[in-house]
């Protein structure tokens, strides 16, 4: 008997402990730069770098978009057609959107588009993230 209520008490601790869990910074990777926060952020803006249009280089920032746990602002650069970078200009710096971001950053990669699954436990944010990632791919388009 006296087995099992430690047991039970040392069960109890480790779920407790789990639930509570916040996941801690994430080293970023080649796949997802992030930039210094600033302070303010500009409208949509968009800058070609080639004169072959066939395959210009384009760059467009999303808008900032904030939510409780931060705000998120991507800037996507385009090849021709296909979306070649997503760079994180904004982010929240805690919280489960450390490891919620690098997997929208990939699956939108990916998909080559805004149409991404938002992931569980980062829904806010990962909404944010698919909200300036459209503004973005969206000003690409009004060029």
């Amino acid at each position: 008997m006296k087995k099992t209520i430690f047991v039970v008490a040392l069960s109890i601790a480790g779920f407790i402990a789990v639930w509570r869990f916040e996941p801690g910074p994430v080293q970023n990777t080649a796949a997802v730069a992030q930039a210094p926060p600033s302070t303010s952020a500009p409208a949509p803006t968009t800058t070609p770098s080639t004169s072959d249009s066939a395959n210009a280089t384009v760059t467009t920032q999303g808008t900032p978009e904030s939510s409780a746990y931060g705000t998120v602002q991507v800037q996507v650069t385009f090849t021709g057609a296909r979306l070649t970078a997503i760079t994180l200009l904004q982010a929240p710096d805690s919280g489960r959107a450390l490891t919620a971001l690098p997997r929208l950053q990939e699956e939108a990669m990916q998909a080559q588009s805004a149409d991404i699954d938002t992931v569980t436990g980062a829904t806010e944010t990962s909404e944010s993230y698919k909200t300036s990632l459209q503004a973005a791919i969206d000003a690409r388009g009004s060029r």
